[in-house]
């Protein structure tokens, strides 16, 4: 084939492809537009941002009344544990969190289940509670919904009554045990989260 023929076949293909052409021109940078448009909001959705603040005399939220929380650094192990926590990692702070909080109907606690115990630094970044490591520091129920026990157990001893199912009107405490850096120990804000709330999130000022 010559080519004067060849160069007239590739001109009618063009001319018969241009706009097929054009429009996969315009096609790829806008599913890649799109794609990364749905991926930001999907991230933008699901981040944590719009803060309902405990204020001293309670907030009520998700049926609950929340009160200020109580953040101890570096605590000392319960003398009624029997396990040896790992060394911390250089520069890192242990911290122990106290939530208290009551409901008017225990039908209540049923909508604070899968809530998410956090610590939030000033610059943004979050720790989330040790969910192994920190049993030898930890003398109250973990979560939100608060104890299950239906009387006292003597082998909790002092803390038995922490245990208790929580009873309408009357406050109960539950702990959460986190390791931050040493340099933000001192400013990191306790805070709970729901999936089924965000962008909400509880924020505990310090």
């Amino acid at each position: 084939m010559s080519g004067a023929r060849r160069a007239r076949r590739k001109a009618g293909w063009l001319q018969k492809n241009t706009a097929a052409l054009a429009s996969l021109a315009l096609t790829i940078p806008l599913a890649g537009w799109w794609t990364t448009r749905s991926d930001y909001k999907s991230w933008y959705d699901s981040e944590p941002r719009d803060a309902i603040t405990v204020a001293d005399g309670g907030t009520e939220y998700l049926g609950a009344t929340w009160f200020a929380a109580s953040v101890e650094k570096d605590p000392q192990q319960l003398k009624s544990s029997f396990s040896k926590p790992k060394a911390l990692p250089p520069d890192t702070t242990r911290i122990r969190v106290y939530y208290r909080q009551q409901v008017a109907d225990v039908a209540s606690l049923e909508g604070l289940g899968g809530c998410r115990l956090h610590l939030r630094a000033p610059d943004g970044r979050v720790w989330d509670q040790l969910t192994v490591g920190g049993e030898a520091f930890e003398d109250r129920p973990n979560g939100c919904t608060g104890g299950y026990d239906e009387k006292p157990s003597s082998f909790r001893g002092a803390n038995a009554e922490h245990y208790l199912k929580p009873q309408a009107g009357k406050p109960y405490e539950t702990v959460a045990i986190f390791v931050v850096p040493t340099s933000v120990a001192d400013s990191v804000q306790p805070t709970i989260t729901w999936a089924t709330k965000v962008p909400e999130y509880l924020a505990f000022p310090r």
